[in-house]
């Protein structure tokens, strides 16, 4: 999994991360045993929230469950999706 992971993700190019803690989107600046990601948004379910780490966030490439390449569009419209289900007033 590690090495198909790898050669799928490509730097610069957003991406969903499945995890444990749940769903990780961002831009993949860096990667490695570590996958450096920007301009992140963290998806966690059992918290009912969604978190933005506007300085990165390292995720280990162990952690991850499974993935899918995005879009730029799709990026932005998951996590429109995302705010719109866990505050649906916000405005």
């Amino acid at each position: 999994m590690k090495e198909e992971l790898l050669q799928a993700i490509e730097v610069g190019e957003p991406v969903l991360l499945v995890t444990a803690i749940g769903y990780i989107v961002g831009i993949v600046e860096t990667k490695g045993e570590l996958i450096r990601l920007v301009d992140v948004y963290i998806n966690c379910i059992s918290a009912s929230r969604v978190n933005r780490f506007s300085r990165g966030l390292a995720v280990n490439i162990n952690q991850v469950i499974g993935m899918q390449l995005l879009s730029k569009s799709e990026k932005d419209e998951m996590i429109g999706g995302w705010k719109a289900y866990v505050a649906p007033t916000a405005g």
